[in-house]
């Protein structure tokens, strides 16, 4: 490869990054950062706002299931020019439509897009950077990607003083459908590779995966921790630290660019401190799961006793410090299953992931409008009682995250 083509493959991977770095954005800013407009805005309860997350979660959980084979079929820069017209085109309909479905069509095609960068920037990471510092380019993409969920808050929050969510969100559209624009004219000036047709789509590999009991209870543990940190981060945290802890939007907006500070950067420190514990995986998970018991157990305390304190916002943050375990696991589907089958695994269980922060989005909506919400000026305000429902439901998926975490296997 001469450096005229290393030079453009390097713009087209910096521009996808670019991609992933807005799909995060959306993931966290909507409905996370918007909640109350969205709900003056188109006077309608809970369950139809937190639905905006859900059906992202769902469509791309879904996608973490094909789209691995997607890339190895089409390849790295053909998945990523589809997801970022798919993106750009669908983050720009949210904001110019007030017409309910056709923001929830705006969310599934954001889905579709975002859904399509991670595995793809890999496989063209793989291709350019040399064995001995992959490791390292993948830091920094995720890093960078993960900005996108900082930026989805605090950052968001200080420029709507001086435009609209809408004018904000239509610049931003438009910015990666210029972007889209750019990556397509490079690829005319790169060598695609091609179609590999003998990839095709297989079920035996995802039989085999599901067939293993220590994958399952690992499933299981995985998906309730990642999904209770991931649906207060960017569905519910803000609006409750608002509504319960009586913190301005500003302050909440902080204590989430917080976690989502926090989860990138113990992505690296939990995966330190495992390997200085002679990398005992499974115990480091184990502990894990009872924190994430404890912490939601101290909120719905705080909650039975109407204890307004900013004691929960840090609790908030060790929740996305211990959520932040892909690191961890990994390796242990990498040592618990055969290589032909430890990438579906690892497909599996975003999967995963994903699917269970829909499902909490759905039944937060449900939860939140068990009991009769205030309306104070045009902000609907939701009760502690509400909340209680929200964490109690949560503190009862921790005990099951417990119970499935205790199965692993102790020897990985």
């Amino acid at each position: 490869m001469n450096k005229n083509s290393i030079g453009i493959k390097i713009t087209l991977i910096c521009i996808g990054i670019f991609f992933y770095f807005f799909a995060n954005f959306q993931r966290i800013a909507i409905p996370g950062a918007i909640f109350d407009f969205l709900q003056q805005e188109l006077a309608v309860s809970a369950p139809y706002i937190t639905t905006f997350g859900a059906i992202f979660m769902y469509i791309y959980a879904f996608n973490q299931l094909v789209i691995g084979i997607l890339v190895d079929r089409y390849g790295g820069l053909r998945v990523m020019l589809t997801g970022g017209i798919v993106l750009g085109l669908g983050a720009l309909l949210f904001p110019v439509s007030s017409n309910l479905y056709l923001m929830y069509l705006s969310r599934a095609l954001v889905g579709f897009g975002s859904s399509t960068f991670y595995l793809s920037l890999i496989k063209e990471l793989r291709s350019l950077v040399p064995e001995k510092d992959f490791g390292l380019a993948i830091s920094a993409m995720l890093c960078l990607g993960y900005a996108g969920g900082i930026a989805a808050n605090a950052p968001f929050v200080f420029c709507m003083k001086y435009m609209s969510w809408r004018e904000i969100l239509i610049i931003l559209s438009s910015a990666v459908l210029f972007a889209a624009f750019i990556f397509w004219l490079l690829t005319f000036k790169t060598t695609l590779p091609k179609i590999n047709k003998n990839v095709k789509m297989r079920l035996l590999p995802f039989r085999l995966v599901l067939h293993k009991k220590h994958n399952r209870n690992l499933f299981s543990f995985a998906c309730c921790n990642f999904g209770i940190s991931y649906a207060i981060q960017a569905i519910i945290g803000k609006k409750f630290l608002e509504d319960f802890c009586l913190m301005s939007v500003s302050e909440s907006a902080m204590i989430l660019s917080g976690m989502a500070i926090v989860a990138a950067i113990f992505h690296i420190i939990n995966a330190a401190i495992c390997k200085i514990a002679h990398n005992h995986r499974v115990i480091f998970l184990k502990n894990a799961s009872i924190i994430t018991m404890v912490s939601l157990l101290m909120i719905c305390i705080c909650l039975v006793f109407d204890i307004k304190t900013y004691f929960i916002a840090l609790l908030f943050i060790i929740l996305a410090a211990n959520a932040s375990l892909t690191s961890l696991l990994v390796p242990v589907l990498h040592m618990t299953n055969r290589k032909l089958v430890s990438g579906t695994a690892v497909s599996i269980m975003n999967f995963c992931f994903f699917t269970m922060v829909g499902i909490l989005g759905s039944v937060m909506g449900f939860l939140l409008n068990i009991f009769q919400p205030q309306i104070i000026g045009d902000i609907i305000v939701y009760s502690r009682f509400s909340y209680l429902a929200v964490f109690g439901f949560f503190f009862i998926l921790s005990l099951f995250e417990v119970y499935k975490a205790m199965k692993l296997s102790n020897k990985y």
